[in-house]
């Protein structure tokens, strides 16, 4: 990578040597012995360890299946590493180990929050009221009789200090919250001094970052217990959904720095709004919603938005110790709609029940990060949904996405993302995986916000699948516009990729790709709705009596129209800038008076009726799209009683228009009635004078 070391260590050391002994750390005995076995080597082998004076817990536990043989395994083995992911119930693990040995405990976290979790556990769980535990941190050094926790931070600077002594033969079972931070050097030597007999690290992480992960086994022995996720009978299913953004700067990993790249994702305001879409539309329905960024000005960006309309709540490093302590409170009482944090916050020690969608709104690689992510936002209760962003078009950070992916997939293929079924249950216990390359025709497919969705037939189990291909451009109103998207990709079929995965019957995961829908791009939707205006507006036959439309009428009433108000159709079909009158109709959509009457459309030819609004009169003008034809104005005495009136009069005018011509309707007209004839040898001076002239008319 090219990347500054500096300060990092080559070699770890853990072998102490004096003029007599040889010092290993105590999680390597096992190992150890075991070579000694394996070699035939005679070694003798004293305990010398002591427990300290009993004390009476009176836990009110009742353990869950998935946690009753983590509790087995500590009752055969003194130390090691207890590994369960979010939502398994580790500090209730931790609590009955405790319980269980009945020895004076320290429980040892590196953060106050982990701290005053655990304080409240212990109050709920074992009885003890939390001015009975001890307390070694935020200013305070007390040992409970009982209980005690300590900030790691603290805990170093206590056992340099007159009570030492004491301090370090006070426990005889030691539980290590986090311990994949065991490997920091004030956490390893720190620990290494106790007498404790009983010593056990929780972690949903076994490993840290790079290649150190192995410190904590030599330290805390060996992984004696393993909660696996799909283990835990009441966890929820969760659903990736990677969004591909666009970000694209220039940024070469061995000679640029991180940070330069980091503060233009930040700022990005495309990214930004990618990101923010998919959030407001998550909000709207009425779930509670995490950002996990690395950035404190991505916190205040995101901030600055949603909080004008959302219950917003921020939580960083910035924070002063009562202001975290305030947030904390209303997080858990559940009065909030988004809370936009650091990995740090809601990594590690975050207990929020109710999070049912997860944004990962900065790039990363590390999987334990990922582990405590998922398992966070798998606590809801229902299905959570986890926002991952893909920056694609920088090397760098796809290859960092590319890892996160790998172990998507991973947990994919072992379920570990999903809820499995009950273990007892005397069904078939096999898993199916479908993968597959298919066709389906378009003329089947659903299109969605945000996505293409259709039904496969699994012919191998019989059972019918939803599948859902996202694609960022897609509204359910394109669904008229189907068969000119068989037209412009040639083909009325597309190619789909597939993958399901079944235990027991029961879908596990289901996705879906496809190169073919990937071509329905900004461009192409422009370009077929172009083509459904012009030959599924412009060259329909009208319909029924009336000639003034209104959009409804115009769209044949459809389930899904694809156009939403007048305004956007309008706006596309001058997006055509070389029809006849496309500066005069820009002009009178400008002026048009859309409070008191909607955009009105004439088929034949193809026009549109404005209102605007003089002093005196309201003024309704006929103009056409790309005939040559005069401008109609009708003048009307300016309330909405006489313009409704006049309004089926211009109906019945058009109505006679289109059967006898303008010709008969000139030699007729009445009062209250004037037109503009166009002067198209100069567009740019004709529109002037057209102009001026209608403007002399607006009184």
């Amino acid at each position: 990578m090219g990347k500054n070391v500096w300060g990092t260590e080559r070699y770890f050391k853990m072998i102490e040597e004096t003029e007599d002994d040889i010092i290993i750390p105590r999680g390597f005995i096992g190992k150890l012995i075991r070579f000694f076995r394996e070699h035939t080597i005679e070694y003798d082998f004293n305990d010398e360890r002591q427990k300290a004076n009993a004390v009476l817990f009176s836990p009110s536990i009742e353990l869950r299946e998935h946690q009753k043989p983590v509790l087995e395994g500590t009752k055969k083995k003194d130390f090691g590493v207890i590994v369960a992911p979010p939502g398994s119930g580790k500090t209730i693990i931790g609590l009955s180990v405790i319980a269980n040995k009945q020895q004076p405990a320290l429980i040892i976290v590196h953060r106050k929050q982990l701290a005053d979790q655990w304080a409240e556990r212990i109050e709920s769980f074992l009885g003890i009221p939390k001015r009975e535990i001890g307390k070694i941190g935020q200013g305070k050094n007390t040992l409970g009789k009982h209980i005690t926790i300590a900030m790691i931070q603290s805990l170093e600077k206590a056992i340099e200090s007159e009570q030492a002594e004491k301090l370090l033969k006070s426990f005889g079972t030691i539980i290590v919250d986090e311990c994949h931070h065991v490997p920091a050097d004030t956490f390893r030597n720190t620990i290494s001094k106790f007498h404790t007999f009983y010593l056990y690290g929780l972690t949903a992480t076994p490993f840290r970052k790079y290649n150190d992960g192995k410190l904590i086994f030599i330290h805390l022995g060996d992984i004696i217990s393993e909660v696996e996720p799909q283990d835990i009978s009441d966890t929820p299913g969760a659903k990736i959904i990677v969004r591909n953004t666009e970000l694209s700067i220039p940024f070469n990993a061995k000679t640029d720095k991180f940070e330069t790249v980091s503060k233009v994702l930040v700022h990005d305001s495309g990214r930004n709004k990618l990101i923010l879409d998919d959030v407001v539309a998550e909000l709207n329905k009425g779930k509670k919603a995490v950002i996990v960024t690395e950035r404190k000005e991505h916190i205040d960006t995101l901030h600055q938005y949603l909080k004008q309309k959302y219950e917003a709540i921020t939580l960083s490093g910035d924070d002063s110790y009562s202001n975290k302590k305030t947030k904390w409170e209303i997080l858990k009482e559940g009065n909030f709609q988004v809370l936009i944090t650091t990995g740090q916050y809601f990594g590690e020690g975050s207990d929020l029940q109710k999070i049912e969608c997860l944004f990962l709104v900065y790039p990363f690689s590390f999987e334990g990060k990922l582990i405590q992510y998922i398992g966070r936002a798998q606590r809801s209760e229902i299905t959570p949904v986890i926002y991952d962003y893909r920056d694609h078009k920088i090397e760098y950070l796809e290859k960092l996405f590319q890892k996160r992916n790998a172990y998507y997939k991973k947990f994919y293929l072992s379920g570990t993302l999903f809820s499995q079924p009950d273990s007892k249950s005397d069904s078939d216990t096999s898993t199916f995986v479908y993968e597959q390359r298919i066709n389906i025709p378009i003329e089947q497919l659903e299109f969605r916000f945000g996505a293409v969705a259709f039904k496969h037939l699994i012919p191998q189990i019989n059972t019918e699948q939803e599948f859902e291909v996202e694609n960022n451009e897609m509204r359910p109103e394109f669904d008229v516009l189907k068969p000119y998207f068989s037209k412009i990709l040639k083909t009325k079929k597309v190619k789909i990729d597939v993958l399901a995965k079944f235990h027991n019957g029961v879908p596990v995961i289901h996705t879906a790709s496809s190169h073919d829908l990937s071509k329905i791009n900004r461009e192409i939707i422009d370009s077929v709705k172009f083509q459904f205006v012009s030959k599924g507006i412009f060259g329909k036959i009208p319909k029924g009596e009336d000639n003034l439309l209104d959009l409804n009428q115009v769209q044949d009433e459809q389930k899904s129209p694809l156009y939403g108000s007048e305004k956007e159709l309008l706006d596309d079909i001058l997006k055509n800038k070389n029809v006849k009158h496309h500066r005069q109709l820009v002009y009178l959509s400008q002026k048009h008076e859309s409070n008191i009457l909607k955009l009105r459309f004439v088929l034949y030819p193809f026009s549109f009726v404005f209102l605007l609004s003089g002093k005196h009169q309201y003024h309704v003008i006929w103009e056409t799209l790309d005939t040559e034809e005069a401008t109609y104005v009708w003048h009307v005495h300016k309330n909405i009683p006489a313009l409704k009136n006049k309004l089926k009069e211009i109906d019945s005018y058009i109505g006679k228009i289109r059967t006898t011509g303008r010709q008969e309707y000139l030699g007729s007209q009445t009062d209250g009635f004037s037109r503009i004839v166009h002067d198209y040898s100069d567009e740019r001076k004709g529109f002037v004078i057209w102009k001026d002239l209608l403007e002399e008319r607006l009184t």
